[in-house]
Order: structure tokens, then sequence, then C-alpha cells
């Protein structure tokens, strides 16, 4: 029931507020706490201007919870959005969220080299998708496991949060969670 309730909420000018102040912190019970929200060693990276690779999955903070997609390259990334939308955006509008705290996109790279990385065939299957239609959930047909599936060709997956997107992509690039860094885009400046 509490799922069926999610997916009738509108988003208006009087309930903007309690949205921020009351879903946001729900989504944050939800989600494992994900490296960007404490100051560490592996976050010095603020001004990180490289571009993503093609074909990495990519997020960005909403509040308290995050969104993610699929880099396809020049300045475009593949979302499921809010109303269920596999769509192409702009960076602009991919961070343009309603719930969004800022403008940086989180984006994976090795940590001993810093160098960005992706799969360009995660961005050849999330082109695939495009203008579909999923039945979106918060909790269980989000960004999430659409971008899960983008890597694993199964769109019906149970990836809805971002620490499992991370692990999977983890698992996708041969790669240990501990050998990437998720450090901040500041795609803005360039």
């Amino acid at each position: 029931m509490r799922n069926r309730l999610l997916n009738k909420i509108k988003i208006t000018p009087s309930n903007r507020k309690t949205l921020q102040n009351i879903v946001a912190p729900m989504l944050w019970g939800l989600e494992k706490t994900s490296i960007h929200r404490h100051s560490s060693i592996l976050n010095k990276s603020y001004n990180f201007m490289q571009e993503p690779a093609i074909g990495a999955v990519i997020y960005c903070q909403l509040g308290t919870a995050e969104h993610s997609g699929v880099y396809i390259g020049n300045g475009s990334v593949i979302e499921l959005d809010g109303r269920g939308h596999v769509k192409k955006v702009s960076l602009k509008e991919f961070t343009g969220n309603l719930f969004s705290t800022d403008k940086d996109i989180f984006i994976p790279v090795i940590k001993h080299a810093m160098l960005p990385i992706g799969d360009p065939d995660v961005a050849e299957e999330a082109i695939k998708n495009l203008s579909q239609r999923r039945q979106y959930n918060l909790l269980d047909d989000n960004c999430h496991q659409f971008v899960t599936g983008c890597m694993v060709g199964n769109l019906e997956n149970d990836c809805n949060f971002l620490f499992m997107v991370k692990e999977q992509f983890a698992n996708h690039m041969c790669l240990e969670e501990s050998d990437i860094v998720w450090v901040r885009w500041k795609w803005y400046l360039d």
C-alpha cells in the first residue's frame, strides 16, 4: 500500500516543502550511506574536471537520496525519470530535479590512477531503452533498477538502491568496490 501511495504523489507549490522535509528523510532511512555524504580522504577531489567515461554509472544528490543514470557522452545522460520515462537528458536536466541539493555529479574513477571508468556496452544498452515507459515506483522500479538493468541486460532486477548499483558496477567492471572512488564532477565549471 505504501508503494502505491508514493506513486500517486503530485508535486505542487503547496506541498513542495512537505515533500522535501518528510518524503526525502524517509528515503534516507532506506538508503545505505554513500561515501559522498561524509568528508573523507577519498572525497577530496571536489574539483574533478575530467568527463566521465562512456557508459559510466553516474549519480547526483536528491535531498537525502540519489538519482542515477548512464553517461553516454557529449554532456548527455540516459535516465529513468520519476514518471517512468526513459529519456536522454542534459547534465543540467539530470541535476535539475526539485529535490536536487547541488549540481555536482558523482562519477566512478579508478582509485589509484584517478581515471574515469565505464563500459560503452552499458551506454548502448541504455540507448536501446530510450523512449520506453516503465511502471515507476520509488522503491520497486526506479532509476537504480534501470541503471543496473543496463549493466546486466535485465531491467527486472532487484537492485533498487544506490549501494546495490555501485556493487553491481564494480562487479561489471571486474573490480573490487574498494578500487573505485566516486568523485564529484563539477561539470558546470567547464
